[in-house]
């Protein structure tokens, strides 16, 4: 029970919008009413009224289990707990009061309820500001106007250190901004994941659960600068990558503050020796830049679509392309798939040519396709000879090959291609000798050739061999000895065992004394039975 208690506490963030929008709509409903001066359904309003009590005691109640077990704390939650709790019993209240107003009348009660509905939806107002700060950290609201302001102190820090102008830092004006933009959504004063908060100097020093994330005169061995230098993919990298990341340069003004020995009055002279000299390549230096590839030109691709080709990136941020002829195939030959596809060959990943007109020559041009993972060739002209341009290719992995004009021919091409791990090939022309060959000769390559391919045993039986000579079979006619029971009283009177009354039981023979004994036994085996009887 505990543990479904914890599930619904965290169901808080779900839950709260439901008041929160219906009590934003009631208030809506009663101001229009009164402006048109029309009554309403009050009974419908009754029902809505009662589900934004019942929404928002729920809210409440889980925002409170929510704060008994998360690392939330200090006055922001308090102040945020209170106001839930106001605004869930000021609900109820609202239900309660809207009772009172019958169908279409105006008297007090109706007057109360509108009264009590602005004042609930007053209290949504810093209620949820002091929720959206527990969870994005202070200062969440007006972060944006303060972000350039951050950015542009790390940004002047950095250009005093390369300008040769004074390189002190001071942790208040270039440090604190930091640590709070970047840091104190998870690490602040209301949020303390890990136990570690740089709210305060003292905080900060302290570190959290795993130890201090500071090592004075030490930025290569302070677990705050390791952590910012981490790929954005590593899982220890903070922020997490859904979080504003800091830039180089505020990462540089943190290492260069703590090279300095982490004061945090006055200011912090640069270090004798840089920052850089002292700390390890891979953890000073920031992350390089990464290869932007130049990708095909817009032109090439352009021309691709007005031929009403498709083509896109086989991925995000790819500039590998997947091409496929299918509208145009019928109009598509060799020479038209050259001019086509000449620009973009460096950067073709997945190529459909299928059912076009052309033939080896096209193939050839593939061959010269780098990149190319995946070629559809089906329903065309290639045939083996075609095939042997694509030999020791360096990146093809799957052929499409179906009604083609191929023969066994083409096997020794396909052995050669290293990368092929997939091959389709019925209606190819290719025998089943020549598939046979092909399935000895490359274990790990899938065919699709519309057989069920080899059957491979997983595992044999070996040679029954006996220990002794089998027994002899009975004679004709002969009734065969009953096999002896192994006890020799019967297991539920007691009594010495009759031959004639035998059951087989767990791979035993049980003997009993009469014939009502064998019904007792099945009834309840485990009852008589311990297993040395």
């Amino acid at each position: 029970m505990p543990d479904l208690i914890g599930v619904f506490g965290r169901f808080h963030p779900v839950l709260n919008h439901l008041p929160i929008g219906l009590l934003v709509g009631l208030l809506a409903i009663e101001i229009v009413a009164a402006a048109i001066a029309s009554p309403l359904p009050r009974r419908v309003i009754t029902g809505l009224v009662w589900i934004t009590a019942i929404s928002a005691v729920l809210s409440a109640l889980s925002g409170y289990v929510l704060s008994r077990e998360s690392q939330y704390g200090g006055d922001t939650i308090e102040n945020h707990k209170r106001l839930g709790i106001a605004i869930a019993l000021l609900s109820a209240v609202l239900a309660g009061v809207h009772l009172r107003a019958s169908e279409g009348t105006r008297g007090t009660a109706l007057k109360v309820y509108r009264g009590l509905l602005v004042v609930a939806v007053i209290l949504l107002v810093p209620a949820g500001h002091l929720g959206g700060t527990i969870t994005h950290g202070q200062g969440f609201l007006t972060g944006p106007l303060h972000e350039a302001d951050t950015v542009q102190a790390a940004e002047r820090a950095a250009a005093r250190k390369e300008g040769g102008a004074s390189p002190a830092i001071l942790f208040s004006r270039d440090v604190a901004p930091i640590l709070a933009d970047r840091c104190s959504a998870c690490h602040g004063t209301t949020k303390r994941k890990g136990g570690l908060s740089f709210a305060t100097p003292e905080s900060i020093l302290a570190g959290g659960e795993d130890g201090p994330v500071i090592a004075a005169g030490k930025p290569e061995e302070s677990e705050i600068v390791r952590r910012l230098r981490l790929p954005l993919d590593d899982e220890d990298h903070m922020p997490p990558d859904t979080k504003p990341q800091p830039t180089a340069a505020e990462i540089d003004v943190i290492a260069r503050w703590i090279a300095a020995g982490a004061p945090f009055d006055g200011v912090a002279a640069q270090p004798a020796v840089p920052v850089a000299a002292v700390a390890p390549v891979a953890a000073a230096a920031p992350p390089p830049a990464p290869i932007v590839e130049p990708g095909p030109s817009e032109a090439a691709i352009e021309k691709l679509r007005e031929a009403l080709v498709h083509v896109e990136p086989v991925s995000k941020d790819s500039t590998l392309l997947w091409i496929d002829f299918a509208a145009s195939a019928p109009a598509t030959g060799d020479a038209e798939a050259a001019a086509l596809l000449e620009p973009v060959l460096a950067y073709v990943a997945d190529l459909s040519l299928a059912r076009s007109k052309i033939t080896d020559a096209t193939v050839g041009l593939a061959a010269r396709m780098p990149k190319l993972a995946r070629l559809d060739l089906r329903a065309t002209e290639v045939t083996d000879a075609g095939l042997a341009a694509l030999a020791s290719h360096p990146s093809l992995a799957e052929l499409v090959l179906p009604q083609t004009h191929l023969s066994d021919g083409a096997v020794p091409h396909l052995l050669k291609i290293p990368k092929l791990r997939k091959v389709f090939l019925w209606n190819s022309g290719v025998t089943i000798q020549g598939i046979a060959t092909l399935r000895l000769g490359h274990e790990d390559l899938v065919i699709e050739a519309g057989d069920a391919g080899e059957a491979r045993p997983l595992e044999t039986e070996s040679k029954v061999v006996l220990t002794k000579a089998a027994p002899a079979p009975p004679a004709a006619g002969a009734t065969p000895a009953p096999a002896p029971a192994t006890n020799a009283t019967c297991p539920v009177t007691g009594k010495p065992v009759d031959p004639a009354y035998q059951v087989v039981y767990r791979g035993r023979v049980i003997g009993f004394c009469c014939p009502n004994c064998p019904a007792a036994f099945w009834a309840d085996p485990a009852k008589y039975d311990d297993g040395s009887k």
